[in-house]
Order: C-alpha cells, then sequence, then structure tokens
C-alpha cells in the first residue's frame, strides 16, 4: 500500500512540472501578443527589450524544465530503488513467514509427541506397578526394581545356559558312543549271523558218490551254498559207521560237486574208501 501511494505522488510531481512548463511557455506567449496589440512590435528600442526579456524568461524556463526533469528523474531511480526494497523485504517477509509456519508445525508435532510418550509413559508405570512390590513406586525406583531383578536373573539364565551347554556336550558325547556301539552290535550281530549260518555247515555231512583208488580221490555232491570254493585248503574228514577212517584234501570245486584226494598211506590197513562213505569238515568253520 505505501509503494502505490509513494508512486501515485511521484507521478502527481511530474504533472505539476509539466503544467508549470507549459503555463510558463503560455504567459511568455501571452506577453508577446499583449505587447504586439500595445504597439511594442512598432518600437524597435521596445520590440528588443521585449524579445531579451523573452530569451531570459526562456532560459529560465528552460533551466527550470531540465531540474525538474532532473529532479524527476532521481524521484523515479528512488521509486524504482524503493519498490526494490519493498520487493525485497516483502520477499523476506515471505520467507519469514514460511519459517514461522514451519516452526509452527515442528512445535505441534512435537507437542504431539510428546503428548504420546506421556501417555506411554503413564501407561508403563501402572504395568510396572501392577506387579508385586511396586505398586507405589514411581518410574525411576520401578525402573532399578526391575533392573536389579533382571540382573539377576540374567546370571541365573547365564548359570542355566552354561548347564545346557554342558549337558549338549555330554549329550553329544552320549550320542558318539551310542552311535559306536551301535554300529559295533550291527558289525557284531553280522559277524555273529555270518558265524552262526557258517557254523551250521559243521553238521552237513556230504555222501561219496564215486571211488577212484588208481588216482586216489573221491567225488562228492556238495551243493551250491555249501561254501567250498576252488583253491579251498579245509581238511575233510572220511567217517564210515562213526569212525575215522582219513582225510582228504580238495582239489577242484566245480558246480556244487567237490573233488578231493586222499593218501592211500593214511588208510587203516586193508581197507579202502567206498560209496556211501560220508565226509564232513575236520576243523568246524568259524574255529
Amino acid at each position: 500500500m505505501k509503494i502505490v501511494t509513494y508512486i501515485l505522488l511521484s507521478c502527481a510531481v511530474v504533472l505539476a512540472l509539466f503544467g508549470y512548463y507549459y503555463a510558463s511557455n503560455q504567459e511568455t506567449t501571452m506577453r508577446v501578443l499583449v505587447g504586439a496589440r500595445a504597439g511594442f512590435t512598432e518600437d524597435p528600442v521596445g520590440m528588443v527589450l521585449t524579445n531579451k526579456n523573452l530569451v531570459t524568461e526562456a532560459a529560465t524556463i528552460a533551466k527550470t524544465r531540465s531540474d525538474a526533469l532532473k529532479a524527476n528523474s532521481s524521484r523515479q531511480v528512488e521509486a524504482t530503488n524503493a519498490v526494490e526494497k519493498m520487493e525485497d523485504a516483502r520477499r523476506a517477509a515471505e520467507g519469514h513467514k514460511a519459517d514461522l509456519e514451519r516452526a509452527q508445525a515442528n512445535l505441534e508435532e512435537a507437542t504431539k509427541d510428546h503428548e504420546e510418550v506421556s501417555k506411554k509413559e503413564e501407561q508403563l508405570l501402572a504395568q510396572l506397578q501392577s506387579v508385586p512390590g511396586l505398586e507405589d513406586a514411581d518410574m525411576e525406583t520401578a525402573v532399578d526394581t526391575l533392573h536389579g531383578i533382571v540382573t539377576e536373573n540374567a546370571e541365573a539364565l547365564d548359570k542355566l545356559k552354561e548347564q545346557s551347554q554342558k549337558l549338549v556336550s555330554q549329550r553329544q558325547d552320549l550320542n558318539n558312543e551310542v552311535s559306536a556301539a551301535t554300529v559295533d552290535y550291527n558289525t557284531r550281530k553280522d559277524q555273529n549271523k555270518q558265524f552262526l549260518d557258517t557254523y551250521r555247515k559243521n553238521s552237513i555231512q556230504y555222501t561219496i558218490a564215486a571211488v577212484n583208488p588208481r588216482w586216489h580221490f573221491v567225488i562228492f555232491n556238495a551243493g551250491e551254498g555249501s561254501g567250498f570254493y576252488p583253491g579251498d585248503k579245509t581238511q575233510l574228514l572220511v567217517q564210515r559207521n562213526g569212525v575215522a577212517i582219513t582225510t582228504l584234501r580238495i582239489v577242484n570245486v566245480s558246480g556244487g560237486q567237490v573233488v578231493a584226494e586222499y593218501d592211500e598211506k593214511k588208510l587203516p590197513k586193508g581197507m579202502t574208501l567206498e560209496v556211501g562213505d560220508l565226509v564232513l569238515r575236520k576243523v568246524p568253520l568259524g574255529s
């Protein structure tokens, strides 16, 4: 509002100066016309005097006009500067207003946060006072008391953790021992089963199917699951009526049929091997 008023005053000054200049010119013109009508134009001296006065007045008016224009230009510069300053002040005021609005918003938010924190603090205190022994305690006392309880519980928890770790370690050791015992048990179980399966073969007796006295060997059918194999060093015993006659040495095994030789010199005097004699292992399997 002040800027508009200042601009209007400047315009009024300019208009006044132009009005003064116009009035001065009109006055000079009127003097010339009056002088002419009064007969000054017929008097050379008067004419010269009149012309001189007109020149002087014209110079004065020109100077007055120049001064007025300079003053007006100066006032225009001052007015422009004033407008710029007012614009800067307006922008600064708007900036200050924005800062103030932000500060006000921050204050409102901080107040809201403070109210929420206070409300939560009241709720927390109510919860703390519900703990036996803290019914009338304030916040600081309740927190200190609970801190002591938590510290004690933490120490007890550390001890429990240490004991738990020891138990876990012992359990792991026991698991390892159980695993090793299980492996050993399964191994022994397999070995025992194999031993029993093998030992049962000791009770099996085989019947001689053929005898070759010339080449001193016999043939008997042991079957595929007998356990005899080519190159087997197992010694065989020949029995007749429950009496041992001689021993045999395995020569060949093929398709469950066993070829074994004997030493004729080891036979009892006047005795030969016959078809139907029984063959069994001399040394039991698994011994």
